[in-house]
């Protein structure tokens, strides 16, 4: 019999947001409102799609390693040398690569408590320990960050704005941060929810890599792009070294020809991207008066969700929106049990969301009289 290391029994699985056809096999609905995962709502950038279909009689031959015309495309986006650019199947892969290259025996890294969960996976699969630093006011605690640094810390990772509670590191405390942090750390700053940032105190990853070779910027084409299901992403490094250390550890055709064409496509298709963010504007600022409505704390979001903390367990809340067809998420995985993270969807599924979520609140409120 193969044995099973006893390591595993300890490692922490990312669980994604039920599917919609396994929720409507088991719930038994012919229709699934699915607002768990993140996903963009509005579709697929249209260039991308066309990108897609005239390519399919292609596939029978093997991508390109280095996905260079995408790289060569994000390079001309960004003004940084190709050489610098890392493109892999999503952004948490990425991640999982840069601790796998990085970190030795003894090593440690660090981020927050309350944060996305791929980093702790990273890091379980290394012989490294990962430090959790306590949110403050539900945002990073960079000062808490730094009094945590020991000659043993490697890497940082941070979520700007954060998954699962949306916050938002400003630019002036990310400057005063990266001056701070030893040129001997690895500063992973993981910009998933760039295109949805409202706030113009963002600090741009992009923008600081010439300064600090310590830092590296992590997008994906997920989100904004519409691009969930083809899983691609990329890496910014402000120092080539570093990438070329991590592409020790990549996988040979890490990245497939269908994504690689849907992402250098999207990349063009501004309008679309425009019409997300302006939808997501519109259904945040919905949600937000809703739950306002019904007394709910959120907190509000630079992202394309929102984080909600009910006065009852949060936990018993998705699991009564889900027997009714509608899947959002439970943050306990993330950290936050306390609360729940909400996809901004269309308009049609974010009141259908309202609806059966007061009925929820309503009921629940009747039962503790």
């Amino acid at each position: 019999m193969i044995k099973i290391p006893e390591k595993l029994d300890k490692f922490e699985v990312y669980v994604p947001g039920k599917p919609i056809e396994e929720a409507k096999r088991e719930l038994g609905f012919e229709r699934i409102i699915k607002l768990a995962s993140n996903e963009n709502p509005f579709g697929v950038s249209p260039m991308a799609i066309e990108a897609i279909k005239n390519e399919l009689k292609n596939v029978n031959l093997y991508p390109d390693s280095s996905s260079y015309y995408l790289t060569k495309k994000l390079s001309g986006i960004f003004s940084i040398p190709h050489e610098n650019i890392l493109v892999g199947p999503g952004s948490a892969v990425i991640a999982k690569w840069i601790a796998s290259a990085l970190i030795e025996e003894g090593d440690e890294a660090l981020t927050a408590d309350k944060t996305f969960l791929i980093y702790k996976i990273a890091m379980q699969e290394t012989p490294g320990n990962l430090i959790k630093v306590p949110l403050r006011n539900y945002s990073y605690d960079l000062e808490g960050m730094l009094n945590k640094i020991t000659e043993k810390t490697r890497i940082i990772f941070m979520a700007n704005p954060n998954n699962p509670t949306g916050t938002l590191i400003k630019r002036e405390e990310f400057e005063e941060f990266m001056e701070r942090v030893p040129d001997s750390i690895l500063v992973v700053y993981d910009e998933a929810y760039r295109e949805y940032v409202e706030d113009r105190q963002h600090p741009k990853g992009e923008e600081y890599l010439l300064k600090y070779k310590n830092l590296v910027v992590l997008r994906t084409f997920s989100k904004a792009y519409g691009l969930a299901g083809m899983r691609v992403g990329y890496a910014l490094f402000g120092d080539v070294k570093i990438k070329e250390a991590v592409w020790k550890v990549v996988p040979p055709f890490p990245v497939t020809y269908l994504a690689q064409l849907a992402a250098i496509a999207a990349l063009d298709d501004h309008e679309f991207v425009r019409m997300s963010y302006e939808k997501n504007l519109e259904g945040k600022k919905y949600l937000y008066s809703q739950f306002k409505r019904l007394g709910l704390k959120y907190l509000e979001s630079n992202t394309n969700f929102i984080f909600a903390l009910p006065e009852s367990d949060a936990r018993n809340i998705v699991r009564k929106l889900f027997n009714k067809g509608i899947i959002i998420r439970h943050t306990r995985a993330f950290g936050a049990p306390e609360g729940f993270r909400v996809t901004v969807g269309t308009m049609e599924e974010n009141r259908e969301f309202i609806k059966e979520l007061e009925e929820i609140l309503e009921e629940i409120s009747s039962n503790s009289d």
